[in-house]
């Protein structure tokens, strides 16, 4: 989100350089800078004890398509705890080990993707109203069962190198 307006007092904002940042949108009446603003997500591969890799598919938006485990941040909450959070809450299963794996911008949609490798036991899923189906894969099958060239295919071709 590129700021126009001051989100605290709805002045128009001009832009002024600010140190190395270089020009940025300011507001006068605050006197404060008000940098452009992104929603942050943790998106995991989850891998049991045997290497296979656990795809979802969601009960909204694009339902034909397996992904991984993915969520917003909320303030406050780190990238550990909310990858944690969004994996007992989708799924049902407790993250046991999380190692991160990268930070990828998802330009289409303005967001800060923070991946990890989250290693679960296998059991009994119950699912959230947001997941449709929850499905175990071995990791080559997983890597070819999401959409090609995403995001979460290149963190599971991250993962495979990581668990070889």
């Amino acid at each position: 989100m590129r700021y126009k307006y001051c989100p605290q007092c709805g002045e128009k904002l001009i832009p002024k350089v600010i140190g190395d940042e270089g020009e940025v949108p300011y507001c006068l009446c605050c006197e404060r800078p008000w940098f452009d603003c992104f929603s942050t997500c943790v998106l995991c591969v989850l891998v049991n004890d045997e290497g296979r890799v656990l795809l979802i598919r969601q009960s909204y938006g694009d339902v034909s398509r397996f992904v991984g485990v993915a969520g917003f941040m909320k303030p406050y909450e780190s990238a550990e705890a909310a990858a944690i959070r969004e994996i007992a809450e989708e799924t049902g299963l407790e993250a046991k080990e999380l190692r991160f794996l990268e930070s990828v911008f998802y330009n289409e949609r303005e967001q800060l993707m923070i991946g990890f490798l989250a290693y679960v036991n296998e059991g009994a899923l119950k699912l959230s109203g947001e997941v449709s189906e929850g499905r175990w894969f071995d990791i080559d099958t997983a890597v070819k069962t999401v959409r090609e060239s995403s995001i979460i295919q290149r963190l599971i071709i991250k993962a495979r190198e990581i668990l070889k």
